[in-house]
């Protein structure tokens, strides 16, 4: 602490200023770290995103319903009411992929939770690779609700 004397007085008052000089290289420091860390959060990431479509069509064809059921470790998958296994399921992505954009059905998923995250993406990379466009995801169902077999 500095102690300055005053105009001829015989006792030392305490200096009231403050010390800019830590305060000026906290700065300092906190500038150079903004001036290098600006440039990479402007790094753009080309995403496709969905666009609308300002000429919508009405689909002539009826969605597709494809439940996905997990029970007990055993996976089942209903493509409209119909037992099927993955690879009756990619030739329906195949046959669908074949149509145009336009003229292709949607096909609905519904899953519970207990279905793996592992068969989920190779649906879904199915149905990319056969060039199915339309893909979605319905409500999700409780583990306990009936499936309809026909």
């Amino acid at each position: 602490m500095a102690f300055s004397s005053g105009s001829g007085t015989s006792h030392a008052t305490p200096k009231t200023d403050i010390n800019t000089t830590p305060l000026v290289d906290v700065m300092l420091v906190l500038l150079i770290i903004f001036m290098i860390t600006a440039p990479l959060l402007s790094h753009k990431i080309g995403i496709k995103l969905p666009q609308p479509n300002p000429n919508p069509t009405e689909n002539k064809s009826d969605p597709f319903q494809l439940r996905i059921v997990d029970t007990g470790g055993i996976t089942q998958i209903y493509l409209n009411d119909q037992i099927t296994d993955m690879q009756g399921l990619m030739i329906a992505f195949r046959e669908e992929g074949k149509k145009p954009e336009d003229d292709q059905a949607e096909f609905k998923i519904e899953a519970d939770d207990t279905v793996p995250y592992q068969l989920m993406t190779e649906i879904m990379a199915g149905a990319r690779r056969n060039k199915v466009e339309k893909l979605g995801f319905a409500e999700l169902f409780k583990p306990g609700d009936q499936i309809m077999q026909q």
